[in-house]
């Protein structure tokens, strides 16, 4: 997995070797969490002293703190706020405790990272809006949450990509991997990370990758076909009145001032079809005013892929769920 040799830099100023900063770079962006047995497989120097000194280092500069894992076992918190300070991420979440359920995720998150030497992570919402932005992707598309003001005066906020979920490429390839991590017992939270991707997805070359300790292919590849290539029967009338109208205001220019209303339904409109594949159907329109619902059913369903990942292990510490860790 490659990595800001920037940040790492800012971590070896703190006295870390150029291989300890660039895991705990890892474990800052993909969670805060990690066990010893992580730490073992990214050096691949075996459960000895070097881990055993590299642990005791992060716990004596209050970088780190321990918790109990399980009966015998330990997972580690990093959680000091000049560690995220000096790598631009001093408000980054990953360094507040986090429910049982959350941390489970985290750590299965930093193994999938872990599992990937070779590609390309991006797990920040900085790093996330710089690709779309640079892949003209309307922000329209892009899953949020808006948060209210906690003061009267103050403004909402909307924060994107709140799922946290890495995303990666490889190599030269231009498409987008988004990773969901599945901690739970059931898939309703897959199907609803697709349909809150379902826009998205259909905006770039894309892939998902459904990790999970264990996984049944072929449910996962049920779940995932169900949820994307779903048909949508009104949306060949939706789309063709989204023509319509925009040709009405691409011809009126400024000449015709749109009322609240029409600019709210525009907004609407304008946020399910500004996809590339869209715009080239709406020229279409334009030229030939034929736009067939196979055109759109193509525009809106194209070929997304699939991968599933079962990394293997066990994480449910049966006796510790449901405990916030605080430390």
């Amino acid at each position: 997995m490659t990595v800001d040799l920037d940040r790492c830099h800012a971590l070896e100023m703190l006295g870390y070797t150029a291989r300890q900063a660039h895991f705990l770079v890892l474990v800052a962006l993909h969670g805060g969490y990690f066990l010893r047995r992580q730490y073992v497989a990214f050096t691949g120097t075996g459960h000895g002293l070097a881990a055993v000194r590299f642990l005791a280092q992060c716990v004596a500069r209050e970088h780190v703190r321990v918790l109990a894992y399980g009966r015998q076992s330990h997972v580690f918190h990093l959680y000091a706020r000049p560690l995220y300070a000096a790598l631009g991420e001093e408000h980054n979440r990953n360094r507040r405790p986090a429910e049982w359920d959350a941390v489970i995720r985290k750590l299965m998150t930093l193994d999938f990272v872990l599992a990937h030497p070779s590609a390309r992570f991006l797990a920040t919402e900085d790093e996330k809006v710089a690709l779309l932005r640079e892949r003209l992707i309307p922000a329209d598309v892009w899953p949020h949450r808006r948060y209210a003001p906690r003061h009267p005066v103050g403004r909402t906020t909307t924060r994107y990509f709140v799922d946290k979920m890495p995303w990666y490429q490889e190599g030269e390839d231009a498409r987008v991997w988004i990773a969901y991590v599945d901690a739970e017992r059931t898939l309703q939270g897959f199907q609803t990370f697709l349909d809150q991707y379902r826009a998205l997805l259909a905006s770039l070359p894309s892939g998902v990758t459904y990790v999970a300790p264990t996984a049944w292919h072929g449910v996962i590849e049920h779940a995932f076909t169900k949820a994307l290539e779903s048909r949508d029967r009104g949306i060949m009338r939706r789309f063709m009145e989204y023509c319509e109208f925009r040709r009405t205001i691409d011809e009126a220019h400024s000449n015709w001032p749109l009322t609240p209303d029409q600019r709210r339904r525009f907004r609407e409109q304008s946020a399910e079809f500004h996809t590339p594949a869209f715009d080239a159907l709406y020229r279409k329109f334009l030229e030939t005013s034929a736009v067939s619902s196979v055109d759109v059913d193509a525009a809106a369903f194209p070929p997304c892929l699939l991968r599933v990942h079962a990394l293997g292990r066990r994480y449910d510490q049966a006796h510790t769920r449901n405990v916030r860790i605080e430390g």
